[in-house]
C-alpha cells in the first residue's frame, strides 16, 4: 500500500505565494509527489483563515490546492460553499458549519449570524 503524503500549511503557501523562503523546496517535493498528495480538512480550515487575514484570494487558493492534493472525509464543494458565506459577512468557523448544513438541518446556537442565512436555528439564548 502506498503511503499518503499529507501536506501543511506550509507547504501550500509556499507553492502558492510568489516568493516564499519554502518555495524551491516546496516544488521539489511537490514534483517527487504529486500523484500521492493529500490535503486534511484542518488543514484547509488553517489556509482559510491565513488567506483572511492576508487578503490573499480565498477561492483561487482552494481552487489551486484542489488541484494537487486529494481531500478524504470532505468534499472540496463544502469548502467553496463557505467561502460564500465568507463573502457575505460570516467568519470562517460559522461559515464551514453552514457549508455542512443542509436545508432541512437546525444548528443549535446563540449566534445571530446562522438566521441572516435562512437557517433553522435552536437558540441557546430562549
Amino acid at each position: 500500500m502506498l503511503q499518503k503524503k499529507y501536506a501543511d500549511t506550509d507547504f501550500f503557501l509556499a507553492l502558492i505565494k510568489n516568493s516564499d523562503w519554502l518555495k524551491e523546496k516546496a516544488k521539489s517535493i511537490y514534483e517527487r509527489n504529486k500523484d500521492n498528495l493529500f490535503v486534511s480538512p484542518f488543514t484547509i480550515a488553517e489556509i482559510m483563515i491565513i488567506c483572511k487575514r492576508m487578503n490573499i484570494p480565498l477561492k483561487e487558493t482552494l481552487a489551486q490546492i484542489s488541484r494537487i492534493a486529494r481531500l478524504e472525509g470532505f468534499a472540496w464543494a463544502t469548502f467553496f460553499k463557505a467561502c460564500d458565506f465568507i463573502e457575505k459577512g460570516a467568519n470562517i468557523f460559522d461559515s464551514l458549519l453552514m457549508a455542512l448544513c443542509s436545508e432541512n438541518d437546525c444548528i443549535i446556537s446563540s449566534d445571530n449570524i446562522y438566521e441572516k442565512f435562512g437557517f433553522n436555528i435552536i437558540d441557546l439564548k430562549k
